[in-house]
């Protein structure tokens, strides 16, 4: 009787252990493919759920979440769930659900410096201002293309007083306010992406910067505390993101490429995603 215990004992194991093999481990921020003929969207992380929609094959799907072998996304505006046993990792980035899903949201846009402030001056007389405009313009097509109302402090090579940023995201009662920059730094040897905020910010610069360090491929930095105007005179959540130094070769080869641009508009929008449905 007791080796019938423990024979049984040991077939559970072995069946726990082989499923939980085979279960991807959904990475949030990662999207995923459907490597089956029709997955389930589930309404709660259960087989016994309600199905509130469907997935096929190749169909791309991202990560918000996970639970017992059951990844949690998004779908018609609300938190989904699918079997994560039927899914791979997929290094492309076209995300399958997250449409509307920052409607309703108004976000202001703070491309810094502009005009008669050039900002930092990078390798090759690369201004700074002139790089944070082309990507605040991805950021901003990228948040439209999401859902979102999306106001620019500027949208050409102008000079705005940081008091009158600050007046545009009060004014419009934003729901957030996010400044683009870049970094300078005497040795070029220093890189890197970081985040900062003061007070109302922080949870959103953590879900940012943590969206950001998943998609770029430069340092983590990490997210800092600190009195700069626009954010600490903002009566939205505010950050401020330092999105890599112009003063080091490589890395500024890096940050003006398409590529790079493309990724920071996306992991903004998917952290702000993030920072909302939380």
């Amino acid at each position: 009787m007791d080796y019938i215990k423990r024979l049984t004992s040991l077939f559970i194991f072995l069946l726990f252990l082989f499923t939980t093999t085979l279960t991807t481990h959904a990475k949030s921020g990662q999207t995923y493919e459907v490597d089956a003929e029709w997955l389930h969207i589930r309404s709660s992380p259960s087989v016994h759920a309600e199905i509130i929609g469907k997935l096929k094959k190749g169909n791309k799907v991202m990560a918000f979440g996970e639970n017992s072998g059951w990844l949690q996304t998004y779908y018609h505006g609300g938190k989904a769930w699918v079997a994560s046993k039927y899914l791979v990792p997929d290094d492309e980035k076209e995300v399958f659900l997250t449409d509307g899903l920052l409607s309703g949201y108004t976000i202001v846009i703070d491309p810094g410096h502009g005009g008669k402030d050039p900002g930092a001056i990078g390798h090759n007389d690369v201004l700074e201002k002139d790089l944070i405009l082309i990507t605040s313009l991805k950021i901003a097509e990228q948040l439209v293309e999401t859902g979102a109302t999306v106001i620019l402090t500027r949208v050409d090579d102008s000079f705005v007083s940081l008091n009158d940023r600050v007046l545009i995201s009060n004014q419009a009662d934003s729901d957030v306010f996010i400044s683009i920059h870049f970094n300078a730094f005497p040795e070029d040897y220093v890189g890197g992406i970081n985040t900062y905020y003061y007070q109302s910010g922080k949870g959103l610069a953590h879900n940012i910067q943590h969206a950001l360090s998943q998609e770029v491929p430069l340092r983590n930095r990490g997210v800092i505390q600190s009195n700069y105007r626009v954010l600490r005179d903002n009566n939205s959540p505010a950050i401020l993101i330092e999105l890599g130094f112009i003063t080091n070769k490589t890395e500024l080869t890096t940050i003006q490429s398409d590529s790079y641009q493309d990724k920071v508009a996306r992991a903004i929008a998917n952290g702000l995603i993030e920072y909302f449905w939380e």
